[in-house]
């Protein structure tokens, strides 16, 4: 846990490495020295900028730096904070728990910098989803507020991604309107910057050195390069057998979805999977703690393993992580490869209830059904929300029916999960009967389910029966279903609205409005509309915009707008500004926008842009565009970007992507390298794409060797996949693979994809497989399948099973394939 008397320290008298900051190696490889010089690049201006807005408007921000590991990212964030906010306090919670503690017990003020390096760690499991709730809590409530993090691209995808519906704080938290600001992981924008620093600084000399002409200055500052060629020379070499072991086993760990350091006992466990018959030999009894020493030592270079301690009093460190750019370097190597089999008995020593089901899942998607199994067991033994629920669907599966639904017991969430997969797989039957026992357990919005699988059936008496029964539990949804279902059979949808109604359910107005509106009687429309904002439904008040516009009522449609603006809802404002547009009344329109903009509405800012831009008023389209990007819409800029690169405004679209880039949105350089190359402007289309780059992303070089992929132009388009892969973008070959593909010219689309997966693209593998698998090389489909399968893409199972049956003897390959549907992969592969 964080000490207390730091929980008010201003920004600006905090160790930077404390905060997570990577210390620059000295000549003699200590770290014990001043930060090396900082060199601003474009996404500084842009968090500084965001950081300044936030304290002189008083309003709440959350940003989010993405980026590889070393890229700077925590140095920007603290050279920001500390320039921008350096006497707020600046609060840095040790994990969620703790994040969730202060949230609740109102320990976070205004005029505060919550800080959360590595942001996966506070919004991993379910205490991460309930971190993300308090967040979101804390930034509607205090103001001002600066919530500041770092990610890496792939847990940003793995967060946003998810599963099902267990996140959906996390996502919304982490896709909603704010800030995300792209790293990138060279210093080849401030070229001469770095040649003076380096005349300055000896340290940043060498670096520049080490890195030659890959501009990955950042990391050999930190000595990562360093750490990843002494893992690569493998066990016994730099590293003995058995801290190479140490060391891979804990990014296993972690890849596999341990989301802290690794616990010791995990660790020595895991260890000795790693090590073969003679290394485990010849290691010695006291092998572990000899390897931990030399590991999480500084003499002779960076430290590889760093010690930390989760019990809450003073003691020696009980468990440990890797070096972060380490870490994502064997995650890569190591993304098509599954563990030994015992490493995920071991794993059953994890730390949390949440990393052991976070590590089932990951043997679930790798189809090692068995391992999966005992994880989720141990993960209910330890009180997870979903564990059980994941269980059972497994169990289905594995054990049959029986077994999925004596693990289910009594647990709404586990029955709700059996009948959606139940009803996913088309047993409709056997999905009504486990709603029925998630209802009877708890779960309110199960009976939505019963209704509508009932309606679809044709029995709408037991539908209406079931939406009864659940009026009577307190849900009125079923009674909406129902309508919604029945919306072209006239009176019997408006019968379950008014069902709706009587429960309470002011919404069931709002379907009574629609039923009254598709057959003309705009009247009772507006009655029920009115009574729905009556009973504190907001959106109504934009339906009775519409309404009253319909009727030609338009002074009524103006009330509404304003009606529900007292509500706080703007959308009415949005709703009155569209229909004007409509009729031709632009000035009508804007000033509509404009009321909606006064509440907030960054939409509406947007729309305000793109009608100046319309009208020829360039300085009131970028006045619209700089007050939508300052309400959290910085891809307005990009739009405009688009809208002006396709009129032809070369020096506009040009602004409004540097804009764009600025207000943390690199999509418009994507864009407009886009455009340019479809015009014929090669020279300005790579222009944009190295502008794209120096604010983190390669993707648009990707989009160029595609581009010209297609026209023809393969010596253009092998240019730019280089340039793409070498700046990071590990999907660009297998990109340019499939437009091979389309095109017909299969031999280069499996080069492309051979080389996608040397870049460490696991997609690679599952695109390879469909392709020698639809050639008939089945044998040889089946190990890219299995590579894919592997790496926990689910997507490829199906493919790897087909491959399997496409094998000789085909009456062995069915039998083989059904008990794999069953059973899984083997643990040990």
């Amino acid at each position: 846990m964080a000490e207390s008397e730091n929980a008010h320290r201003p920004a600006a008298r905090w160790d930077p490495e404390r905060l997570g900051v990577h210390p620059a190696l000295g000549s003699d490889e200590i770290a014990d020295l001043p930060l090396t010089e900082y060199l601003p690049r474009p996404h500084d201006q842009t968090l500084r900028q965001i950081l300044a807005r936030t304290a002189s408007r008083a309003g709440a921000s959350f940003i989010l730096l993405v980026g590889s590991s070393a890229s700077g990212k925590t140095r920007a964030l603290y050279e920001a904070v500390t320039v921008a906010l350096p006497d707020w306090p600046l609060m840095r919670p040790a994990d969620a728990e703790e994040l969730c503690a202060w949230a609740e017990a109102s320990l976070v003020g205004p005029r505060t910098v919550l800080w959360l390096d590595e942001a996966q760690r506070y919004l991993d499991g379910a205490q991460g989803e309930r971190a993300a709730k308090e967040l979101g809590r804390l930034l509607d409530r205090i103001a001002p507020l600066a919530v500041v993090g770092t990610v890496w691209p792939d847990h940003l995808r793995r967060l946003t991604e998810g599963r099902g519906d267990e996140a959906p704080h996390v996502r919304a938290l982490l896709t909603g309107r704010h800030p995300r600001i792209m790293v990138p992981d060279t210093l080849s924008a401030a070229a001469p910057a770095v040649a003076a620093a380096a005349a300055r600084d000896p340290r940043m000399a060498a670096a520049v050195r080490a890195a030659g002409t890959g501009n990955r200055v950042l990391q050999h500052l930190t000595g990562g390069p360093e750490l990843v060629r002494r893992w690569d020379m493998g066990p016994g070499l730099w590293f003995t057998a058995s801290e190479h072991a140490v060391l891979t086993a804990a990014v296993e760990a972690r890849r596999l979805g341990h989301a802290g350091a690794v616990p010791a006992l995990l660790l020595r466990e895991a260890a000795t999977r790693f090590m073969d018959p003679t290394a485990r030999a010849a290691a010695g009894k006291e092998w572990f703690p000899a390897a931990i020493s030399a590991l999480t030592t500084t003499t002779g270079g960076p430290v590889p393993l760093i010690a930390e301690r989760y019990a809450t009093d003073v003691g020696d460190p009980d468990s440990y992580r890797p070096d972060d750019y380490l870490e994502q370097h064997i995650r890569r190597i190591r993304a098509h490869l599954v563990p030994p089999a015992a490493f995920w008995s071991d794993a059953v020593s994890a730390r949390t209830a949440d990393d052991l089901y976070a590590l089932a899942a990951a043997a679930e998607q790798r189809r090692r059904y068995a391992c999966a199994a005992e994880l989720y067991e141990k993960a209910v033994e330890r009180g997870h929300g979903r564990a059980r629920a994941s269980l059972a669907v497994l169990l289905e599966t594995t054990d049959g029916r029986t077994a999925a639904e004596e693990k289910a017991a009594a647990d709404p969430v586990a029955w709700a999960a059996l009948a959606v997969s139940r009803e996913s797989d088309g047993d409709v039957g056997a999905a009504f009967d486990a709603y029925r026992r998630a209802a009877d357990s708890g779960d309110v919005w199960a009976w939505s389910a019963m209704a509508r699988i009932r309606e679809a059936e044709g029995d709408s008496a037991a539908a209406d029966g079931i939406a009864t029964q659940a009026a009577s539990a307190g849900q009125t949804h079923a009674w909406r279903t129902l309508g919604r279902m029945r919306a072209n059979q006239g009176s019997t949808a408006t019968t379950a609205f008014e069902q709706a109604v009587r429960a309470g359910d002011g919404w069931g107005h709002i379907g009574l409005a629609q039923m009254a509106e598709r057959v003309g009687s705009l009247a009772d429309a507006v009655e029920h509309a009115t009574r729905a904002a009556d009973t504190g439904v907001g959106e109504a008040w934009a339906h009775l915009v519409r309404l009253h516009w319909a009727l030609g009522a338009r002074e009524s449609a103006l009330a509404a707008a304003a009606g529900g603006a007292d509500v706080g809802n703007p959308e009415g404002w949005s709703v009155l500004a569209r229909l004007r547009y409509r009729e031709g009344d632009l000035p009508g329109a804007a000033a509509a926008h404009r009321e909606a903009a006064a509440m907030g509405s960054g939409a509406a800012w947007r729309a305000l842009a793109l009608l100046a831009e319309a009208d020829g008023d360039d300085d009131g389209a970028d006045e619209s565009a700089a007050q939508a990007a300052r309400t959290g819409d910085p891809q307005v800029w990009s739009a405009l970007a688009e809208v002006r690169a396709e009129r032809g405004k070369a020096i506009g679209a040009a602004r409004a992507a540097t804009e764009a880039a600025r207000a943390g949105d690199v999509e418009a350089w994507i864009g407009l390298a886009r455009y340019r190359e479809s015009v014929g402007n090669g020279a300005g289309a790579e222009l944009a794409a190295d502008q794209a780059t120096e604010r983190g992303s390669p993707a648009a070089w990707s989009a160029l060797s595609r581009m010209r992929e297609r026209v023809g132009d393969r010596d253009g388009s092998r240019r730019a996949v280089l340039r793409a892969a070498a700046l990071g973008a590990r999907d660009a070959w297998t990109a340019l693979g499939r437009v091979r593909e389309e095109t017909g010219d299969t031999a280069a689309a499996e080069r492309a994809y051979v080389r996608g997966c040397e870049a460490g693209d696991t997609e690679a593998y599952s695109a390879l497989g469909a392709l020698r698998l639809e050639q008939g090389r089945s044998k040889e489909a089946c190990a890219a399948y299995r590579s894919a399968v592997d790496a926990g893409l689910t997507h490829a199972w199906e493919g790897l099973l087909s491959a399997l049956a496409a094998q000789a003897p085909r009456a062995v390959s069915a039998r083989t394939v059904g008990e794999l549907r069953r059973t899984g992969l083997p643990a040990d592969g």
